[in-house]
């Protein structure tokens, strides 16, 4: 394990305008303020722009918004989240030197998608609460495509049947790829919601670094196809129905321009699921490309959670990426002695 010295030169304090306890509300940031307040603490730390990187180091956060995160989201994995979202924050201000950008992946659903409750029926009409489980063996017998969704995705309902049979392949194909089974989800990150949102400390942090350093943090949506889950940002659950017709997308190349940063550093919500997927199809780019670049990505596990009762597959995942030579390591951690670390990123 190469490590440097005890030097953390590198390490910034935390500025005045972030404060923890805030970071479990929903608040409108004051932009004023924070660009006043960013570019005094540039000037006064000595920031140098992003743009002399030599080494450069990029950090994923995934979906880190307030339908997952703060206590009256929809699919709140509170406290444990907010916990989360105050690591990441402090640990964004205190690397700044070392952080060239900044990924952001923001979950972005519609009402009428195959995870949301109104896509579904029972044989009364009603639909499936939130965390129902659907196996292939369920459709037909205990839950039935909503008929209605003919229409409201394809403006026809000769395109039922159709329907009946991808819910069918789907689900199969879910078991065939060693996918997790389909969940139907409380309605969460609508977008345009306030759910949606990045949470607000993280924003103003996120938009802090883009000040101090000249960076533009890139945002990727994500989950906006009707028909199969979108856990990863990198690409959906299924690609493809029964008959060929494409229903979903894989994005190589945005795990390549991950994969050409030095350094590639993972945190946000849920370990078990969209945090799961996303290193996972990761892995399998590296496995392509070359197995020994497993050892530039560093997972953040204080600032991840798993979604209750998911623990287990949040686990055996983190289990699989530490045996393929990623590293898990914690925000408080002084970078430079992650293993594998590479001294000239700290300049």
């Amino acid at each position: 394990m190469q490590t440097l010295s005890t030097n953390t030169a590198y390490e910034l304090p935390i500025p005045q305008i972030y404060d923890r306890n805030k970071v479990g509300d929903f608040f409108t940031p004051l932009y004023d303020d924070l660009i006043k307040s960013a570019t005094q603490y540039r000037e006064q730390m000595k920031i140098a722009p992003r743009r002399l990187d030599k080494v450069p180091v990029a950090l994923t956060i995934i979906d880190q918004q307030k339908t997952f995160c703060l206590a009256d989201g929809e699919l709140s994995i509170a406290p444990a989240s907010v916990k989360d979202t105050a690591n990441i924050c402090e640990f964004i201000y205190k690397n700044m030197r070392v952080l060239s950008d900044i990924i952001v992946t923001l979950d972005s659903h519609y009402l009428f998608q195959i995870f949301h409750p109104p896509f579904w029926i029972d044989k009364d009409g009603k639909h499936p609460p939130g965390f129902t489980l659907i196996l292939p063996g369920d459709i037909g017998k205990t839950w039935f495509v909503n008929p209605e969704m003919a229409y409201v995705l394809f403006n026809d309902m000769k395109y039922l049947s159709w329907l009946q049979s991808y819910v069918i392949h789907y689900t199969e194909e879910l078991a065939r790829l060693g996918k997790p089974p389909l969940v139907v989800w409380p309605v969460h990150a609508r977008l345009g919601s306030p759910g949606h949102a990045l949470v607000p400390s993280l924003q103003v942090a996120v938009d802090f670094h883009d000040i101090c350093r000249y960076s533009r943090t890139q945002y990727r949506i994500k989950g906006d196809l009707p028909l199969s889950e979108y856990y990863s940002p990198f690409g959906t659950e299924v690609a493809k129905a029964h008959d060929g017709t494409v229903v979903g997308e894989e994005s190589d190349r945005a795990i390549e321009d991950l994969l050409a940063y030095q350094m590639l550093i993972i945190a946000g919500e849920a370990e078990s699921h969209c945090v799961r997927a996303a290193i996972y199809d990761v892995l399998k780019k590296i496995k392509q490309q070359d197995p020994q670049m497993a050892k530039r990505v560093y997972i953040l596990s204080d600032c991840t959670s798993p979604v209750p009762g998911f623990e287990k597959q949040g686990q055996e995942a983190i289990e699989d990426f530490k045996r393929a030579g990623m590293h898990v390591v914690t925000s408080d951690m002084p970078m430079h002695t992650w293993p594998d670390v590479n001294p000239a990123i700290f300049g």
